[in-house]
């Protein structure tokens, strides 16, 4: 981690020596010690256009304007004192980027201290007033200066970055919702990959920022940086995020089938995979019902593979036996209407007396139930290959989640639903065994038993 610092107030006294040009001598004459008189002469040189293209006039008010901005007594008498000081520093940075006439001595840097200390002791304050506004506004200024102090090594000990007043700045724009402004300050110290446990939120917000922007260059940029500074980050749930809303639903499979085929994805990675394309909301509406099942059945897959992974994953297999057990409903609820329509078209037979007529209909009728009947041969069999791999990934489950200490509620919800939908799928496929295989039914009658009594005990 880059060293952190808090810039103090130079003390020492002004060193004025450099004060050449004749049009401003006689600040020597006011200048530090009677300062309302400098800044009513410094006002008016100011007001000459020669004045204002010399980089040693916007200097001079910016020495003057610091100084009234730091004395609370004169800054009171004086409000605006720091934004002027602020903008005047400003005009002479951008005429003499080099800093020569500040720099022949070290003590000439005291305008550039009074105005840092001034916005951060002012930023401090509104900051703990929740005025994120006005606390953003002279954090910023503060950030400003410290970074130029610190370019220039100016308290002489090796730091990179202010720090603290960087990490003020940033979080006094998050407050005050400027989420660009926040993220440029936050960028500053990942850049330097500055680190500790204080700072990796702020690795967590500019990548959500550049997944919400669908940035991808600065967000594989900074999930890079996150991944050196804390290896041990949960930065894969920020990647899916990213490819949750910047990818397509294609472009999400492609990329989930190139890292699958690799062997790159880690057991977490299968299981945001999983979850993203179980969650298609947005786009539901666009599909028909083969591409819903196709990404659904996508979906199970990933789950899956995240439990064969790292088999303590009890929610990888829970959602990998949801998707089947309500494959195995939709499949149910097909068959039911097959069995109403059966009964609709014997309900709504016409009686016909004519023997043709009557041959004609019942041929008719024999053909309507015949093909529903073998539809519903089909959707049985689909229907119990359903449950079976929806057992098998509900048991799995049940026995990964089962023993879990202490429970939260996300692992007692799957707990009482899997317990459920195991004693629906046993209680259907006894009945269905019944007349057939006693020994299967009492093996399915056992199993529906066991999760009927666990009913509503995981509290």
């Amino acid at each position: 981690m880059k060293r952190l610092f808090m810039l103090a107030l130079l003390v020492s006294a002004f060193n004025v020596s450099n004060a050449q040009d004749k049009q401003f001598v006689s600040l020597l004459l006011y200048y530090p010690k009677q300062l309302e008189k400098a800044k009513t002469e410094i006002d008016k040189i100011m007001l000459d256009p020669k004045a204002q293209a010399k980089p040693e006039g916007w200097l001079w008010q910016t020495r003057i304007y610091a100084e009234f901005s730091y004395d609370s007594a004169l800054n009171s008498k004086y409000p605006g004192s720091g934004a002027i000081a602020l903008e005047a520093f400003k005009k002479y940075e951008s005429m003499e980027p080099s800093f020569k006439s500040m720099s022949d001595a070290t003590v000439n840097w005291r305008p550039l201290n009074l105005i840092y200390l001034t916005g951060f002791n002012n930023g401090r304050k509104y900051f703990e007033t929740k005025q994120w506004d006005s606390s953003f506004a002279y954090f910023s200024t503060a950030a400003y200066m410290g970074e130029i102090i610190a370019k220039h090594d100016l308290k002489q000990n090796g730091a990179k970055i202010d720090t603290l007043t960087v990490v003020y700045a940033g979080y006094a724009a998050q407050n005050a919702k400027k989420e660009e402004e926040a993220v440029k300050y936050y960028r500053k110290l990942a850049d330097l990959k500055v680190g500790g446990e204080d700072y990796k939120d702020l690795y967590s917000y500019i990548l959500v920022h550049y997944a919400n922007t669908k940035d991808a260059t600065n967000f594989n940029k900074y999930l890079a940086l996150a991944k050196e500074v804390y290896p041990a980050g949960a930065w894969e749930d920020y990647e899916v995020d990213f490819l949750n809303k910047a990818y397509t639903l294609a472009e999400k499979v492609a990329l989930y089938d190139k890292e699958d085929a690799a062997g790159a994805l880690t057991a977490r990675k299968y299981l945001l995979f999983g979850q993203m394309f179980t969650d298609i909301r947005d786009e539901k509406s666009s599909l028909d019902s083969t591409k819903q099942a196709f990404y659904q059945k996508k979906a199970a897959e990933a789950f899956m593979k995240a439990y064969k992974k790292d088999n303590t994953l009890g929610i990888a297999a829970f959602n990998a036996g949801v998707i089947y057990y309500n494959e195995y409903g939709l499949y149910d609820d097909r068959y039911r209407g097959n069995i109403r329509q059966l009964q609709e078209i014997n309900t709504n037979k016409t009686v016909e007396k004519d023997p043709k007529k009557k041959a004609a209909a019942d041929a008719k009728a024999k053909e309507q139930v015949d093909a529903i009947k073998k539809a519903n041969i089909e959707i049985d069999k689909q229907m119990w290959d359903a449950g079976d791999i929806s057992i098998e990934w509900l048991e799995k489950s049940y026995i990964a989640l089962k023993d879990v200490q202490p429970r939260d509620r996300i692992t007692k919800d799957c707990l009482n639903r899997a317990v459920d939908f195991l004693a629906n799928i046993f209680a259907y496929k006894k009945e269905k065994i019944k007349s057939k295989d006693p020994k299967a039914y009492d093996a399915y009658d056992t199993k529906y038993k066991l999760y009927d009594g666990l009913h509503g005990t995981f509290k």
